[in-house]
């Protein structure tokens, strides 16, 4: 069984968390939305592979800026070292940002559903869209409302055979994703650093989905 990989998602600057992050994590995703300005202080010190994303009200973050300014936040992590730049598939002109971070950076382009999770051949033609975007990694994230959503979701990279996906369900419903997605081809899981530090509803803390792994591979 392939080690599973597990992204855990930093939301503050507490140098604590971070040094936690690293016994546990195999990349790190940096909240730039929710860490705030300091940011860049906390980016140096990270000695994983770092996801950069700041998401807005309307993808489930905190980011009241202009889009001008996160686009020009997200490029700076990549001249500061982000291996990845996260954006959403609804980013506007999209088309443009692409190969500005693709100069850098590895690109994932997300796509978040707060409501349910889509049919197979709905998921189907948005993983193909997304890659059309320009997409290294495709990234889909939905609300699970039974426990079939899940299998959608972990069936779901399997489909696309040479190509990076991560699929993952929200909510209570969808923690069987979270912790078969990797097993089944997704490229890695999120985990928050501890609990009541979620960034989405039904994520685990890093601690218990690695021990959980640790288990699952004796």
């Amino acid at each position: 069984m392939s080690n599973p990989r597990i992204c855990t998602v930093i939301t503050s600057a507490d140098l604590n968390i971070l040094s936690q992050a690293g016994k546990y994590a195999d990349l790190l995703e940096l909240r730039l939305d929710l860490i705030g300005e300091n940011w860049p202080h906390l980016a140096v010190l990270v000695s994983l592979p770092w996801i950069a994303t700041c998401r807005t009200f309307g993808e489930g973050g905190t980011w009241n800026g202009s889009e001008a300014r996160r686009k020009e936040i997200l490029l700076k992590a990549g001249q500061m070292g982000a291996g990845y730049i996260d954006i959403e598939d609804s980013t506007p002109n999209i088309e443009r940002l692409v190969p500005l971070i693709k100069a850098r950076s590895r690109l994932i382009i997300s796509h978040h559903d707060f409501t349910c999770t889509p049919d197979s051949v709905a998921l189907v033609a948005l993983v193909e869209k997304m890659f059309e975007y320009g997409a290294d990694i495709v990234k889909i994230t939905t609300m699970a409302t039974c426990i079939e959503d899940n299998i959608r979701l972990i069936e779901l990279p399997a489909k696309f055979p040479g190509q990076q996906l991560v699929a993952i369900n929200m909510g209570s419903q969808g923690i069987l994703s979270r912790v078969l997605g990797p097993l089944a081809g997704s490229m890695f899981t999120y985990a928050s650093a501890d609990t009541g530090l979620e960034t989405a509803p039904g994520q685990m803390d890093m601690g218990t989905l690695r021990k959980l792994y640790q288990g699952l591979t004796l």
